[in-house]
C-alpha cells in the first residue's frame, strides 16, 4: 500500500511539473535587443519576477538571468524594471496610463504598488492609511480636485485614483 501512494504521488509530481503553460511574448534586454515571438512560461506573478522561462523561435528553452531583462510581456501581462531607491526592481504594470502608471511587486506575499507620473518621478505608495492620503494627496497635487479628495479620505481606491487622474 506505500508502495502504491508512493507511485502515485510520484506520477501526480511529475505531471504538474512538466504541465507547464507556455504563452506568447517578448522580452526586451537591458541592452534594448527585442526577442520577439517567444513563448514564455506562465507561472505565479512573484516568481515572474525572480526568473524567467521561455522557448525561442528553434524550439529551445532559455532561462536567462533575470537582471539581464529590462522588461517583458507575457500574453496581456507586462512586467517591467523601475528605479526606486537606487536600487532597480522588477514590477508588473497594471496600469499605462497617458498621466500616471500604477505598478505592483508581490515579493515574499507582501504587496507594493508604486505610481509614476509620465517622464517624471516615481513614488511607492505607502500602505497606512494616513501616509496613503498625505503622499500621494501631495504627489497628485496638480489635480487640486483629486488631491482633495484623497487628502479627505474620500477617495482610497488606488486604482480609482490612477483612472480618475489619467481621464482628469
Amino acid at each position: 500500500m506505500k508502495y502504491t501512494l508512493l507511485t502515485l504521488s510520484l506520477f501526480i509530481f511529475s505531471i504538474s511539473s512538466y504541465g507547464q503553460e507556455f504563452v506568447n511574448g517578448t522580452i526586451i534586454t537591458q541592452r534594448y535587443d527585442t526577442i520577439a515571438n517567444v513563448k514564455i512560461e506562465t507561472i505565479s506573478e512573484a516568481k515572474s519576477l525572480l526568473h524567467l522561462t521561455y522557448v525561442d523561435a528553434d524550439g529551445h528553452q532559455q532561462n536567462p538571468d533575470i537582471e539581464s531583462i529590462k522588461s517583458y510581456t507575457r500574453g496581456d501581462e507586462n512586467f517591467t524594471r523601475i528605479y526606486n531607491n537606487g536600487e532597480m526592481i522588477l514590477v508588473k504594470q497594471i496600469t499605462a496610463g497617458k498621466k500616471l502608471n500604477l505598478y505592483e511587486r508581490d515579493y515574499n506575499g507582501i504587496t507594493t504598488y508604486y505610481v509614476e507620473k509620465v517622464f517624471d518621478e516615481i513614488i511607492k505608495v505607502p500602505s497606512s492609511d494616513s501616509k496613503f492620503s498625505k503622499v500621494l494627496g501631495e504627489y497628485l497635487s496638480d489635480s487640486p480636485e483629486i488631491s482633495k479628495k484623497i487628502k479627505s479620505k474620500e477617495l482610497q481606491d488606488l486604482k480609482e485614483i490612477v483612472n480618475l487622474y489619467n481621464n482628469a
